[in-house]
């Protein structure tokens, strides 16, 4: 009898395993992507408006943004949004009629301005569109769910990270490791996370 308990334990955490393990195969790139949106794209994103909005007349209209009710911060920041997946729509439209030059254009230039447009609303007026209701109730459960891919799949993140450096070390390509610690480096400084 026991030892039908034992098996039946035994068997349970087999399966709990088997399930963690594939849950972290799931989850892993979706946790890489935005781990690499996070510290590459958001925060060198943000240097650059930074440095943008210290211009006068753009650090006025910024003022002038902080200035209006919530509502109205709201739509503005909807609007680029809506044409940045709106020129996506016609990107991936020039793109299956075989115009790859035209796609790639309205990708980079229209949606990239928008995306940029868009986050440096949301980065000036972040306390007002915040005071919308769904809007934080929106915001709040992307961050806990970005936060809880995170956490699920730290222990994987950092054991790649380990092979990553025992492999740059065995096979002593410093140059490559010293590349991407500059890299690194430059892009934390550009965020404003590096001592000079």
């Amino acid at each position: 009898m026991a030892s039908r308990i034992d098996d039946r334990t035994a068997w349970a955490a087999r399966r709990r395993r088997r399930l963690r393990m594939a849950e972290d195969v799931l989850l892993l790139p979706l946790a890489l992507l935005v781990e690499f949106l996070d510290r590459v794209v958001w925060r060198g994103t943000k240097a650059l408006l930074d440095l943008i909005s210290r211009a006068p007349p753009i650090a006025r209209l910024r003022r002038f943004l902080q200035d209006l009710p919530p509502v109205i911060v709201l739509f503005l920041f909807l609007i680029p949004e809506a044409i940045d997946h709106l020129s996506g729509l016609w990107a991936t439209v020039l793109l299956v009629k075989g115009n790859w030059l035209a796609a790639t254009v309205v990708a980079v230039f229209i949606k990239g301005f928008a995306l940029l447009l868009a986050i440096w609303i949301y980065q000036a007026c972040e306390q007002s569109l915040l005071s919308v209701r769904w809007f934080a109730r929106f915001h709040h459960a992307v961050l806990e769910a970005k936060a809880w891919v995170l956490r699920r799949t730290e222990p994987v993140r950092l054991r790649l990270r380990q092979a990553l450096r025992s492999v740059l070390a065995r096979t002593g390509n410093r140059r490559l490791a010293r590349r991407f610690s500059a890299w690194r480096w430059r892009l934390a400084r550009m965020a404003g996370l590096a001592r000079r």
